[in-house]
């Protein structure tokens, strides 16, 4: 089965599809009411130094949205063909966030709904991984994805984005009757890092809408402006016009969480062309929590599921 390339959240989301292509592979919804001004807040651009920190605003709440991102359960709708070896897919879960990983339920697949014992036993997982979790141990369950070594890429790549983009002011426009900064943004020539992603990033470039009262990131949409190789393209390569696109809103009151991202790519694995495209929504958010409280959330959800477990 294909390993799923855990896209981060953020900005970054939008530029980190392919962060991982030497080991695996893995239409946005609409911005609502836009409205692109009414003269007056279109003729006030933020200056240079309210553009730096309006980013560094968005990039902080970032890094705080990605870590309450492991105490919230989500529904995951993942759509994804392509001519790779990795089959196309309409996978419908519920992911539970379990201390150093998440586990998914499988809910529907290509449109069948899963059965009950199947259900039963995924949700027995759930409760074994949790309880694994609360108690130190590494959950030995299926369906369950460490995360740990993603967040840190994550947390390093959410970092480095207020260095390997400049920043530009695009006007304002008002979402849902909400003023939103537009800005542009294209790699910094300066910078420089060792680190995976930074050839990404070297070649990318796009739109981000900010809410200008909370700093929150509400929309970014990025461009590979040139190809990019990994292994001097003898490993891998994405061609140049890949699109990438990330949305999010407020689940509770200055949280921040994914509503959806996307990507439609072609590239090359090895001697093997690709032509990958995956949508990715999420909804019915819940705060769960840490693995402890999760588990009595869990539990309350699913009294007969669990009555068995200890």
């Amino acid at each position: 089965m294909r390993q799923r390339v855990q896209v981060g959240f953020g900005l970054l989301a939008v530029l980190a599809a392919g962060m991982t292509l030497s080991a695996a592979w893995p239409g946005g919804l609409l911005l609502g009411d836009v409205d692109q001004g009414d003269g007056k807040h279109s003729e006030t651009p933020l200056t240079a130094q309210q553009i730096h920190d309006l980013v560094d605003r968005a990039l902080e709440n970032q890094r705080h949205n990605d870590l309450m991102l492991d105490q919230y359960a989500r529904t995951e709708h993942s759509l994804f063909h392509g001519n790779g070896k990795a089959p196309d897919k309409d996978v419908i879960f519920r992911v539970i966030p379990a201390g150093q990983g998440i586990i998914r339920v499988e809910l529907e697949r290509d449109g069948k709904t899963s059965d009950a014992a199947y259900l039963e036993e995924q949700w027995h997982g759930v409760a074994q991984a949790l309880l694994a979790e609360a108690h130190g141990r590494y959950p030995h369950v299926g369906n369950f994805f460490a995360t740990e070594r993603h967040r840190r890429e994550r947390a390093d790549m959410v970092t480095a984005i207020g260095k390997a983009f400049i920043f530009r002011w695009a006007g304002r426009v008002r979402i849902n009757g909400h003023p939103v900064v537009k800005l542009n943004f294209e790699p910094d020539p300066t910078y420089r890092s060792p680190a995976r992603f930074a050839a990404l990033y070297a070649h990318s470039g796009g739109t981000a809408w900010v809410d200008e009262s909370s700093g929150q990131l509400i929309r970014a949409e990025a461009e590979l402006t040139d190809d990019v190789s990994w292994g001097a393209g003898i490993i891998a390569k994405l061609y140049r016009g890949g699109q990438f696109t990330y949305e999010q809103h407020e689940v509770a009151p200055g949280v921040w969480m994914p509503t959806h991202y996307s990507y439609d790519f072609d590239g090359r694995k090895f001697l093997f062309s690709l032509s990958l495209h995956e949508r990715t929504d999420y909804s019915d958010y819940l705060r769960v929590g840490p693995p402890e409280e999760a588990l009595a959330v869990i539990r309350r959800e699913h009294p007969n599921i669990f009555a068995n477990q200890n």
